[in-house]
């Protein structure tokens, strides 16, 4: 017997990228938007994207309880300034905004935005080297450098599929308390101030990721830093002056190589 397939809304799909006017937008939330945007197309850029899934989501400056989250349907290679819906924390859009905007994202919008006064961008993605050591009981390891400028803010949570109030409340309390969060079988939630500390926590997290799935998969036992050495590691890392830790160094890079590769997201 053949499985009928549900029906697709085109209305939804459609019309994701059809934006209201950029005049209705102040200033700072338009450089909020681009932000976004080159956030949304750098992790594309650097293949950290997963169809139309997972989400990033924005803070807008001078309303801080309003959020900025994608249409749903928009591929990351996309994102413009334009392309944002503005959601209050009930999820309703602020510009009488008809596109279809995905439950998750809101829902991360309103835990994360809700719960950490200090940050202003977040990453959700599905990476495959972070779910896997997501699906691994040890967990991130101290077996490389970037799992030691991560390992001191990473947390981990169980992962669920249905997000009720109570997964929410814990969701939210752990975000509280951590910068980068596993999601167990099923990825990572990173947060930043500013959109280049968001990217540089994500992409070096993959690193870390991808560096421990390599030597494990040779069979030969792992030499581990000592919980010590690492703790006194990351002392020296985050008191260096010679380093940033927050993407400040990479960010303006990143954005000489979008304007390259990538441009038109600051439409």
């Amino acid at each position: 017997m053949t499985e009928q397939l549900p029906a697709v809304d085109l209305d939804k799909t459609v019309d994701a990228m059809d934006a209201p006017d950029r005049s209705i937008y102040s200033e700072a939330e338009w450089t909020a938007r681009t932000e976004l945007a080159a956030l949304y197309r750098a992790i594309h850029l650097y293949g950290m994207s997963d169809l139309v899934n997972g989400a990033i989501g924005a803070r807008v400056p001078d309303q801080p309880d309003h959020y900025l989250t994608h249409p749903y349907g928009m591929y990351w290679e996309e994102a413009t300034a334009s392309s944002f819906v503005t959601v209050t924390p009930d999820g309703e859009p602020v510009h009488d905004d008809k596109r279809w905007t995905n439950d998750g994202a809101v829902n991360l919008c309103r835990w994360i935005f809700g719960s950490r006064g200090d940050i202003n961008f977040f990453i959700h993605g599905h990476e495959e080297a972070i779910a896997a050591v997501g699906s691994l009981r040890c967990g991130l390891l101290w077996v490389n450098q970037p799992a030691v400028y991560l390992g001191h803010m990473l947390g981990y949570l169980d992962y669920e599929f249905d997000e009720t109030s109570e997964f929410g409340e814990h969701f939210s309390r752990l975000a509280a308390d951590h910068n980068l969060l596993i999601s167990r079988n099923h990825g990572h939630y990173s947060f930043g101030r500013v959109p280049g500390e968001a990217f540089f926590r994500s992409y070096f997290l993959r690193q870390a990721c991808e560096i421990q799935l390599k030597a494990m998969a040779t069979g030969s036992e792992l030499h581990l830093i000592p919980d010590a050495e690492a703790q006194r590691f990351q002392r020296q890392m985050y008191a260096s002056p010679h380093y940033n830790y927050d993407g400040a160094t990479e960010w303006p890079g990143l954005i000489r190589k979008l304007n390259r590769e990538c441009p038109g997201y600051g439409r």
